[in-house]
């Protein structure tokens, strides 16, 4: 299926053993739920949405009972959408990966989401900034580091623990210096577990009611090991020392 950009038509009906008639009018249901596009130049085609692939994703997280319902969207950041989801009525938080054009440019390190000489294509993009996020948030919540705590990951959507608490920058602050030694804390954690956030700011870190901080929003993270590891520490560093100033 990867050699198309729209399957055509033909293709689809040979491949699930249908006649193209009964084909096209699934399609077209699908279609009016924006779950597929269509393509009608050269031949008739459909591609699969970003709406259609969250479909699947939740579908199966459904499926193995990592959630069981949806509620709304609580926010929107450079990478996708962040929903609530619950589980037996306990909430959870969905991460569901959108990498555009424009997002893809504000991604630092572009040679993670290259195969060969091939750069990935969005749908791709999306599912490794997924396990890139989940991967480091497993390596991280094992070390004490103070991140949410990551339940499960299908195709390009995460699942992780619900933290009860606001964006920094939302924040009056009683207590700021030690909420800011809370931080520089948890950024000298995540290094001795190996990690560098490199995108830090006040918009990805969660403050709750009784003081305590979360660090979110780690798909661009790169290794402490990295060449470039000490800049970006210094960098994340410097956002927060400039916040608080």
């Amino acid at each position: 299926m990867k050699r198309f950009e729209y399957v055509p038509l033909q293709f689809i009906a040979k491949k699930i053993r249908l006649k193209p008639a009964k084909v096209e009018q699934i399609m077209n249901y699908l279609l009016k739920f924006r779950l597929i596009k269509r393509k009608t130049t050269e031949y008739i085609g459909y591609a699969l949405t970003y709406k259609g692939l969250d479909a699947i994703a939740l579908r199966a997280l459904g499926v193995h009972g990592v959630i069981s319902k949806v509620g709304p969207k609580i926010g929107m950041g450079k990478e996708g959408d962040i929903w609530i989801a619950y589980l037996n009525n306990k909430p959870r938080i969905i991460k569901l990966f959108r990498i555009s054009k424009e997002s893809f440019r504000q991604i630092r390190f572009h040679r993670y989401y290259y195969v060969g000489n091939r750069r990935m294509n969005w749908f791709e993009l999306s599912f490794k900034s997924a396990y890139r996020e989940f991967n480091a948030l497993a390596l991280l919540y094992r070390n004490g580091v103070h991140v949410p705590n990551p339940i499960a990951r299908n195709r390009h959507v995460i699942v992780m623990e619900y933290v009860d608490g606001r964006e920094l920058i939302k924040c009056r602050l009683e207590e700021p210096l030690e909420v800011f030694t809370r931080i520089l804390n948890e950024i000298s954690k995540a290094y001795n577990a190996g990690i560098v956030h490199a995108d830090l700011s006040e918009f990805n870190v969660l403050v709750t009611v009784d003081g305590e901080i979360y660090i979110i929003d780690w798909p661009q993270y790169i290794r402490s090991d990295h060449p470039d590891a000490p800049k970006f520490l210094i960098r994340d560093i410097q956002q927060i020392v400039k916040y608080f100033n």
